[in-house]
């Protein structure tokens, strides 16, 4: 009998340890939320898909990965393209929901912030107006996403693509360990000079290209949380 008695306090006192453990971890992770992070892009793999997708590219000085408890970026990778076009491509994870949009994604680079913004109503969906006096497109791309339509500019289009692609993680979720949402996606921006606007088929297909590229070597699938 004493023995069971023995046993049965030391297994309530590995449970009291666990449920201890498990309420400052929650805790913890409410107050002090995780950081976001954004891996780096394949560079090598986006330029052949450009070449395949017919656009001879070179490649330009990148732009640093920024991090912060809000935002983080990979470094924005670039190439110049023929008639005077340029390309970023950069993968951003805002920490908020409310935040995922590719305003919020640009704010921290100069070359990536458009001035008279205005969305396009075409789709894919696209912001438009200038960076530098010079013309420009921007959309953002959800990875993972098995739908037609992968594309985004506002919270209300990007947000919904990762609430579809996302399939949570289980019990760390429920706890508050782990968040189920990774609201990450890569952002898409080309530009053109003043006088040579970036047409609707170009921009199409310029999408194809870089969305060929990064199908080839996905380093987080969209929805998912490291």
């Amino acid at each position: 009998m004493s023995n069971r008695i023995i046993g049965s306090k030391q297994l309530q006192a590995v449970y009291t340890v666990l449920v201890l453990a498990t309420s400052v971890a929650a805790l913890q992770a409410m107050v002090w939320p995780r950081w976001p992070s954004a891996q780096p892009l394949d560079q090598e793999a986006l330029a052949k898909a450009l070449v395949d997708g017919g656009f001879a590219s070179a490649p330009l000085p990148p732009l640093p990965a920024k991090r912060d408890a809000e935002l983080a970026t990979s470094s924005a990778i670039g190439f110049s393209m023929p008639n005077g076009m340029e390309l970023r491509v950069m993968r951003g994870t805002a920490r908020r929901r409310f935040n995922f949009q590719t305003a919020f994604l640009a704010r921290s680079y100069s070359q990536l912030k458009i001035t008279n913004r205005d969305l396009s109503g075409q789709s894919p969906p696209t912001a438009v107006g200038f960076i530098q006096k010079q013309q420009a497109r921007q959309t953002c791309f959800v990875e993972g996403e098995a739908g037609n339509q992968p594309f985004g500019v506002t919270r209300d289009e990007l947000a919904p693509l990762i609430d579809k692609a996302s399939t949570g993680n289980g019990l760390k979720s429920i706890l508050g360990l782990q968040p189920n949402r990774n609201y990450q996606c890569v952002l898409i921006q080309a530009t053109s000079r003043a006088d040579a606007a970036i047409d609707q088929p170009t921009w199409r297909r310029i999408l194809t290209a870089v969305e060929r590229g990064l199908r080839t070597n996905t380093q987080m699938p969209a929805g998912r949380s490291t």
